[in-house]
């Protein structure tokens, strides 16, 4: 059974997750990638008024995670969106799309945005099918490409 918890960024499972993110992100980036703060934010931006961080857990094991904060009045950004390969395959991703847009929306936000790459086609896959669209779009290093999306909420 899948339970939503809403949790610490940085507490144990956020810390475990956030770990094996980044591993998955080298083995796609290369070695010498640099976890930004511009890319993922700091464990910081998820706490206080209109921020959340939530891990999804199936039968109390940490299987996902992501973080939402505000950006500006009625802006709202999720961040650090991670499925353990274990785990994906069966909705979580969506799941926890949905529990973030609705905390934003409950907080009186208007639009939710995200940052990815083209070096994770299936979030940009799973973001398309959610109502997501490209805000701006910029070419980085080794020709891929870095996305803005957005949401109206």
């Amino acid at each position: 059974m899948i339970e939503v918890r809403h949790e610490p960024p940085d507490g144990a499972a956020a810390v475990a997750l956030w770990a094996e993110y980044m591993a998955l992100v080298r083995e796609r980036a290369g070695p010498e990638f640099e976890a930004t703060p511009r890319i993922f934010g700091t464990v910081d931006v998820f706490r206080g008024p209109n921020a959340a961080w939530i891990v999804l857990y199936d039968d109390d094991a940490p299987v996902a995670c992501a973080g939402l904060r505000e950006l500006e009045p009625g802006v709202a950004e999720i961040k650090r969106m991670f499925v353990t390969p274990r785990a994906r395959g069966r909705g979580l991703a969506r799941r926890m799309l949905a529990e973030l847009e609705g905390i934003a929306r409950d907080a009186g936000q208007r639009e939710v945005r995200l940052f990815t790459t083209d070096m994770l086609p299936e979030a940009m896959a799973l973001y398309a099918s959610e109502g997501y669209t490209v805000r701006s779009s910029h070419p980085v290093e080794a020709g891929r490409s870095e996305f803005w999306l957005e949401k109206p909420l």
